[in-house]
């Protein structure tokens, strides 16, 4: 049985908290960037009292770019990152949108496939997503560990982890250029100057690998959950594009610290073996239905009442 859209939606996490975070710690930014540049007297904020302009337009910038950049992501994915779309009849498309209809999104997601052994989903919201995985997932894993995957990547999209994690890094970018780094050293000026935001970005991050995880194991089980984790823990090293997005993939920066996009492998294993995040889905873990083996009674039908894309 499909989950109802309507108790898919209350796992859904909102975006206004993260909103309110990310402007307060762009205000901090800002005053940090301009007691640190007021000795040397150089430094953007502290001209002509243009701190309190960036009160105002760093929260503006990163709402509007944050916006534009998330309408963006599906194409640019395309265009930049080698994903190659695949057609709704595609045996792996049919999968994740079963998946979907099991969650109890309306929307059949666009489905895509990278060479990167990895996988993220992306989108400015659940009527928009796009599920990614890597061909090395597929050609190495199990079906039931691909699905919990998929699983993992469509509980992103449920949880609106797309959305708020796209509005922490435009406000962070939103920062550094009105204070007037260029491109070349944003990365430094994030941790210089929005070390409180990075900090607490990076503990969304963590945190929504969590329900993630959850997520894929109600979709399948905990132990086809587990065993893709584990699998995937000693795989090669991250690639440069992985590194880039290491936020948005399934696997990323795991080393146990404050600094890390992940929680680690034993950290991922404990949380699904004790369900700590399982037992805190109530209505979507009852409403689902396991997509597990071939030999699992549930049909793979295409029939999942989702509105087909254009």
């Amino acid at each position: 049985m499909a989950a109802d859209s309507t108790i898919a939606a209350s796992v859904r996490h909102s975006t206004l908290p993260t909103w309110l975070s990310l402007v307060f710690g762009s205000w901090v930014g800002l005053i940090w960037g301009s007691l640190i540049s007021l000795p040397i007297g150089v430094g953007f904020a502290v001209a002509g009292g243009s701190i309190f302009g960036g009160f105002l337009m760093v929260p503006i910038w990163g709402t509007v770019w944050g916006l534009v950049g998330l309408g963006r992501q599906r194409e640019s994915a395309v265009a930049q990152h080698g994903v190659s779309l695949l057609k709704e009849s595609d045996p792996l498309a049919q999968r994740v949108h079963i998946l979907a209809g099991n969650l109890g999104l309306s929307v059949k997601p666009w489905v895509g496939v990278m060479p990167h052994n990895n996988a993220y989903a992306i989108g400015s919201n659940p009527d928009n997503a796009l599920v990614v995985i890597g061909q090395p997932l597929i050609n190495g894993l199990t079906e039931d560990e691909v699905n919990a995957i998929i699983g993992h990547e469509l509980g992103h999209v449920v949880n609106n982890d797309m959305r708020r994690m796209g509005f922490a890094r435009s406000f962070q970018n939103s920062l550094v250029w009105y204070l007037g780094f260029s491109r070349t050293v944003q990365g430094w000026g994030r941790w210089f100057l929005t070390w409180l935001s990075e900090l607490f970005v990076l503990g969304l991050s963590r945190k929504r690998e969590y329900w993630a995880d959850a997520i894929g194991a109600i979709l399948t089980s905990k132990e086809a959950m587990i065993s893709a984790l584990e699998k995937l823990h000693n795989e090669p090293p991250l690639s440069d594009f992985e590194r880039e997005n290491a936020r948005l993939m399934f696997r990323g920066f795991a080393s146990g610290s404050m600094f890390s996009t992940h929680p680690t492998l034993a950290e991922r294993r404990q949380a699904l073996q004790n369900e700590t995040y399982i037992r805190q889905l109530g209505p979507l873990r009852r409403a689902v239905t396991p997509l597990l083996s071939p030999q699992s009674p549930v049909p793979l039908s295409n029939e999942t009442g989702m509105a087909k894309r254009n």
